[in-house]
């Protein structure tokens, strides 16, 4: 007879070494056969939840020599006895481990010990913790570990010897929690000299580390492939991805198998998937480590009982119906997904949770995606993808225009670029509003504004660019038209108009400067004419480049602008729709059959117009808001705001500046704040701050009244209303720049509101103290959140804005009222005028409409007349919180006697007031009728808003008045015929406490 080797009979002997004192399966889970109790037992039989009393349940193995440990990781960190038992233990719903004799258990809820009787021992345990049990049967001691940390020896009369056998349990009271690892996964706590009950073979994971490094290397060459298209020498010098594939096709599949182990999984494929992570944290090595995986990997592995069951019943078996083994990638990630998690949910926690962290990053990475992130990675590369065609066609136009523009291709004579300027600037007045010339098809916004991103392109090449008047180089972050420029044919077309239109001295300046001009150009000719043409040719050329930047901020005004908000349009409705399919969901979960099915087709009609608009969506992104336009956008806003600056500091050439340059500098901010999406981020753009700041510190200064730059009326009322945007934005970061040009903007706020447009001056400053007025910090008015009816009829103003309070301007209003007296009675005169104008048309057309009411014949309200009616209302409404707002700032303007006007004032606000309150708590006047007939159009027309307004006026009045003052009001307000008043005095009085008799 053959003997064995004698390596082979060592490391035979060695196992059974290393397996002597164990009795049971090689793989340990709690044994359901023999639990006390009911419990609910994860799939894989290690995790257990109590769900009644006391249950008590073991495990499938049991040892009786040496030194063993497992750990538990607790779910709760309620009443549980964890520890050793012997098959002798008879347990029940009132006794679990350590109740009975040979039953040993630790309790970290009660911190105490079990064994028949109970000690305290340990300290208490939380849910998350790690528990050792360690039990040493050659020296006869039970100890237990938290979190690694040893509690000192527990037990140390444990019983050994025949017959005496123990096994892993656990007793839960209801509704606690735990998970077992007996080996399977690597214990996080080992303790030394201790062997886990898990029977494993180091051998594996040694195998399955050697190969996974072996993977790691492969890994950079079949990167490398992805990255490059193989022809020629390439297939030479790095391999095409099948070679790639054949390389990792052996590793792989002496790989596949051992995978199948939990323990090798932990132990070998976890730390390396960390590696590869750590190495690309964006999680490419990941992607490219799992489609090796999926492509090499064994799709189905038939186990060695199945292949000789086939063989013995290959009659008998269906084609197909060969048993089979999970799929080893399968099996791979359910191991990987799975000590993850535990690793996330029971890793120690620090401050920065590092190592929450780092599983969860590692755990996205290897996750399948869900349909809807599939979808969207779908639809990110069909944007790149149209993105870089779009690119190839523009860049063709750009070559094109290149060749439409060159300058150097006549010396003598006009050169293409002449020509090019000569028929653009014609373009742009073709498509000017104003034009005399008849065109059949003017330039869509579209094809304007793909011209404009091309010009701006265009432009940045001719630069840098010199102005011979100053000498200065203007590079690509410097450029602007000087002022100087403007004075000549920019600035003095007759078809332009100007920022400062007013009649004769500008003209004779822009003369003078024409001859000055003709002088520098007689100069320049005679330089020519001596042999030094290059002053004159780069003088030349840099007034090309200014006509053309000039072209192009002018090409923006008329037509590029209002593409960009006609796709923000788009962007819009498509959130319309997306809010109505949400409607339809949530009345379809609340309906009966029958309205579920109209909500059910009406859900597929949204769809389908949806998936119209994402694909329009979709274009915009890629084409027309993406973050090379936003760049083109900003740097010509850049732009405008250094000419503006420049043109404002040389004198009298800010009055040619042509009006399309203020509007132009509010419409690409404006671009650029709303209509950009959130993926082009204003702020990503370097500097983008101390623009912004200085846009409107330029805005301000320009419209100011007081110095008089802006001369053109109509130009005024616009850079107002773009100034509400502004407004809009104000923050507690921005508010404190620019002092001196914010005071400018107040100064020319606070005009009387005589011979000029004021409504949108009136509502900037409502704005500004919008959250701050008495019962003034709602969105949309109480009134209107509950009420069900028609869209409302549009107003001239904005409506509904959000509260944002400027304490930064309310201060410096507050400030220039006390300094200025005379002219801050004057604006408060003009303010209290207008708003008995206002009231008094209100008042008006609502007596109209009750006169309709109550005529026989049926009568229709015009729409026109209605949206005049809630203006004039809107117009009254901010009236009374500006009057709210200086009586809050500047409450000495009407309570010191030693003020301008301050009687006069304080009758007339008490008068209005009087008036105001007389007509709004009338029980069968025309405003309690109309407001009861719930007119559509005259939603916002309520008692709510008004009578709120007017009592932040009076309680201001009353706070912050003096005593004398608050008399002369409360006489001035009670010699009024005003019901509500009085009614609100003599209600108060009769609330008062009688004296005592």
């Amino acid at each position: 007879m053959e003997s064995w080797p004698l390596n082979v009979m060592t490391s035979r002997r060695n196992a059974w070494l290393a397996d002597y004192g164990r009795l049971g399966d090689h793989h340990v889970t709690f044994d359901i056969c023999t639990n006390v109790g009911t419990f609910i037992v994860d799939k894989d039989r290690l995790g257990v939840s109590s769900q009644s009393n006391f249950n008590t349940i073991r495990g499938t193995c049991c040892v009786f020599k040496g030194k063993w440990q497992y750990e538990l990781m607790l779910g709760s960190k309620g009443v549980m006895q964890v520890g050793w038992v012997t098959s002798n233990c008879k347990f029940s719903q009132e006794k679990g481990v350590g109740d009975t004799q040979d039953s040993y258990a630790y309790d970290g809820n009660r911190v105490r010990k079990w064994n028949v009787s109970t000690y305290k021992y340990g300290e208490p345990w939380l849910a998350g913790d790690v528990i050792g049990c360690c039990l040493d049967l050659d020296e006869g001691t039970v100890h237990f570990y938290r979190n690694g940390r040893s509690l000192g020896v527990a037990f140390d009369r444990v019983r050994a010897g025949p017959g005496l056998v123990y096994f892993p349990a656990v007793s839960l009271a209801f509704g606690e929690n735990l998970v077992a690892n007996f080996g399977a996964t690597p214990l996080r706590h080992p303790v030394e000299g201790h062997r886990p009950l898990e029977k494993l073979d180091p051998r594996e994971a040694e195998r399955a580390w050697t190969l996974v490094r072996w993977v790691k290397r492969l890994l950079p060459v079949y990167e490398e492939v992805q990255k490059y298209l193989t022809d020629g020498l390439d297939v030479f010098r790095q391999g095409t991805k099948a070679q790639a594939l054949l390389l990792a096709a052996p590793v792989l599949r002496r790989l596949g198998p051992l995978l199948a182990s939990s323990h090798v999984t932990e132990v070998s494929v976890l730390p390396f998937l960390f590696q590869v992570l750590d190495e690309n944290p964006d999680g490419g090595g990941i992607s490219v480590l799992l489609e090796l995986f999926w492509a090499l990997l064994e799709v189905s592995a038939p186990s060695a009982k199945c292949h000789s069951a086939a063989r013995s019943e290959a009659g008998r078996r269906k084609p197909g119906r060969l048993c089979r083994q999970p799929l080893e990638v399968q099996r791979c990630l359910q191991n990987v997904a799975v000590a993850l998690l535990s690793g996330f949910r029971f890793s120690p926690c620090t401050p920065d949770l590092h190592h929450q962290k780092r599983h969860l990053s590692l755990f996205l990475s290897v996750a399948h995606p869900t349909e809807e992130a599939y979808k969207k990675s779908l639809y990110a590369a069909s944007k790149q993808k149209l993105k870089s065609v779009a690119l190839e066609l523009e860049s063709l136009q750009l070559r094109i225009l290149e060749q439409l523009t060159t300058d150097d291709d006549a010396p003598q004579g006009q050169t293409s670029r002449d020509t090019f300027l000569a028929k653009f600037e014609d373009f742009i007045k073709e498509n000017s509003p104003g034009s005399r010339t008849v065109t059949l098809d003017l330039c869509p916004p579209s094809v304007a504004l793909n011209f404009f991103h091309r010009l701006v392109a265009l432009l940045r090449q001719c630069l840098p660019v010199l102005h011979a008047a100053s000498g200065k180089l203007l590079q690509a972050h410097s450029l602007y038209i000087p002022g100087d420029v403007f004075l000549s044919d920019i600035g003095v077309r007759g078809e332009v108009s100007r920022v400062g239109d007013f009649p004769e001295l500008p003209y004779d300046i822009a003369s003078n400067q024409q001859s000055n001009r003709t002088d520098e150009g007689h100069k320049a000719s005679v330089e020519l004419s001596s042999g030094t043409p290059n002053a004159f040719d780069k003088d030349r050329a840099s007034t090309k480049v200014f006509r053309l930047l000039d072209g192009i901020v002018r090409l923006y005004y008329l037509c590029s602008h209002a593409h960009f908000l006609k796709m923000n349009a788009v962007r819009e409705g498509m959130r319309d729709y997306l809010r109505a399919v949400q409607e339809v969901r949530r009345n379809s979960a609340l309906g009966e059959p029958d309205v579920v099915e109209a909500l059910a087709k009406a859900e597929e009609v949204f769809s389908d117009t949806l998936s119209q608009q994402a694909r329009q969506v979709a274009w915009l992104s890629a084409v027309v808001f993406s973050k090379e336009k936003q760049a083109d956008v900003y740097w010509l806003l850049r732009v405008v705001l250094l000419t503006l600056e420049e043109a404002s500091h040389s004198g009298a050439a800010f009055a040619f500046v042509p009006d399309y340059y203020v509007e132009s500098c509010i419409k690409l901010l404006t671009s650029l704040s709303f209509y950009f999406p959130p993926t082009c981020n204003l702020s990503d753009i370097p500097a983008t701050f101390p623009f912004s700041l200085l846009h409107r510190a330029i805005i301000t200064q320009c419209f100011t009244a007081h110095l008089f730059r802006v001369f053109l009326a109509s130009l005024s009322e616009r850079m107002l209303s773009g100034n509400i945007g502004l407004c809009m934005q104000a923050s507690s970061r921005n508010d404190t720049a620019f002092t001196c040009s914010s005071m400018a903007m107040i100064q020319a706020l606070l005009q009387p509101y005589k011979n000029r447009p004021w409504a949108q001056t009136n509502w900037i400053l409502m704005r500004l103290w919008k959250g701050c007025g008495f019962a003034f910090r709602f969105t949309i008015a109480p009134h209107l959140v509950q009420r069900m009816s028609s869209k409302p009829v549009e107003s001239a103003l904005p409506s509904h804005p959000a509260p944002c309070p400027s304490v930064f301007f309310q201060n410096h209003i507050g400030r220039w009222l006390e300094d200025h007296p005379d002219r801050a009675a004057a604006f408060l005169g003009s303010v209290l005028t207008q708003l008995n104008w206002a009231f008094s048309q209100f008042i008006s057309m609502l007596q109209e409409i009750q006169n309709a009411h109550f005529r026989p014949e049926r009568v229709f309200v015009d729409t026109r007349q209605l949206k005049i009616c809630a203006t004039c209302f809107d117009l009254s409404l901010g009236l009374l919180r500006v009057v709210e707002m200086v009586v809050n700032v500047a409450p000495s303007l009407v309570t010191h006697p030693g003020r301008p006007h301050s009687d006069l004032l304080l009758a007339r606000i008490c008068q209005l007031v009087s008036q105001v309150l007389n007509r709004v708590t009338s029980r069968c006047g025309c405003f309690d009728l109309v407001v009861g007939m719930d007119v559509a159009g005259l939603e916002a027309v309520d008692h709510f808003p008004i009578v709120a307004a007017v009592t932040g006026i009076l309680v201001a009045l009353l706070l912050r008045g003096s005593v004398d003052r608050l008399c002369i009001m409360t006489h001035l307000v009670n010699n009024r015929e005003c019901f509500f008043c009085k009614a609100l005095i003599e209600k108060l009085d009769s609330q008062r406490p009688l004296p005592p008799h």
